[in-house]
C-alpha cells in the first residue's frame, strides 16, 4: 500500500512507496532509503503510553459535532487545534476510558 504524503519525487515528499522506499525530511532535505527496520521491542512503559494515546483518539472520535466545536473554541488562543488540546488534557488530567476531559 503507498502511504507517501506530498507528490513523489517532490521536495516535500514523505512515506513509505511500496514496502520498499522510505521518502523522508531531515534538516531541509527530502532523502529516499529503504524502509527503517525497528528491531528494539518497545518497552511496557511505551506501549501503555501508546494504549493511553489510542484511547484519547477514540475518545475524540466519539465526539459529537457541538462538543468538538466546543474544544475548538476552548484552543482558539492556545496555538493548538481543538483536536491537539483534548489529546493534552486527556492526558494531563489522567483520564480513564470512557470518560472525558473537561475542557479548561
Amino acid at each position: 500500500m503507498v502511504k507517501v504524503i506530498g507528490p513523489l519525487f517532490s521536495v516535500s515528499a514523505s512515506g513509505v512507496f511500496k514496502d520498499t522506499l522510505e521518502f523522508r525530511t531531515g534538516n531541509g532535505q527530502t532523502t529516499v532509503a529503504a524502509p527503517r527496520v525497528i528491531t528494539k521491542p518497545r518497552t511496557p512503559a511505551q506501549q501503555a503510553q501508546s494504549a493511553r494515546f489510542a484511547e484519547a483518539v477514540a475518545g475524540w472520535k466519539s465526539l459529537d459535532e457541538s462538543a468538538k466545536q466546543a474544544w475548538r473554541s476552548a484552543a482558539l488562543n492556545t496555538g493548538l487545534s481543538g483536536y491537539q488540546l483534548y489529546l493534552s488534557e486527556y492526558q494531563s488530567q489522567l483520564i480513564q476510558a470512557p470518560a472525558q476531559p473537561v475542557p479548561p
